[in-house]
């Protein structure tokens, strides 16, 4: 009988140990995950800091970027800046067409600094422009590159507002909102 009472005294206390050990370990694991997801947390958010603080200039430089491209890619601006004395219709049209791509492709990396909306409204106003321009070869096709030059800007003038001023007015109120 002794040595089963010996083998009970040593047991007990041993699991007693055991558990206690076990319960410890298992909440301070738990502890430590909630320690680490919170490190994790505040990293993430100090390199988000970090970031803007990098792509802050980057964001309002591509807003005063687009801006531009809007203004030079308005209709007026695109025929005054374009055409010149000596050219015929479809050589203007041709210019205006040229100038609106290329104008567009050299700030199609803004987009990244952009909202999805407001580059949708810059690529509307691109194309509503084109769009302009199109029709209006189409409804004068042997005039002057001048009386194109006159049309477009005479049709332009008909509409109650540019597509390039919409988006305008869009990037300007987003930018007011963001920055």
């Amino acid at each position: 009988m002794e040595l089963p009472l010996q083998i009970l005294i040593v047991l007990v206390p041993s699991l007693v140990v055991l558990f206690v050990t076990y319960f410890m370990m298992k909440n301070n694991a738990e502890t430590m995950q909630r320690f680490f997801q919170e490190e994790i947390k505040l990293r993430k958010e100090e390199i988000k800091a970090m970031n803007q603080n990098i792509t802050g200039p980057l964001r309002v430089q591509a807003y005063e970027r687009m801006i531009l491209f809007l203004e030079r890619i308005s209709p007026d601006n695109l025929v005054m800046r374009l055409h010149q004395p000596d050219m015929n219709s479809r050589q203007l049209h041709g210019e205006v067409i040229r100038a609106l791509r290329s104008e567009f492709e050299h700030n199609l990396p803004q987009q990244v600094y952009l909202s999805i909306g407001a580059w949708q409204m810059i690529q509307t106003a691109k194309e509503e422009t084109a769009k302009l321009v199109n029709l209006t070869v189409d409804s004068i096709p042997s005039a002057t590159g001048l009386e194109l030059g006159q049309a477009i800007i005479n049709n332009a003038s008909k509409l109650k507002r540019l597509p390039t001023e919409v988006a305008i007015e869009y990037l300007k109120k987003e930018f007011a909102e963001n920055f």
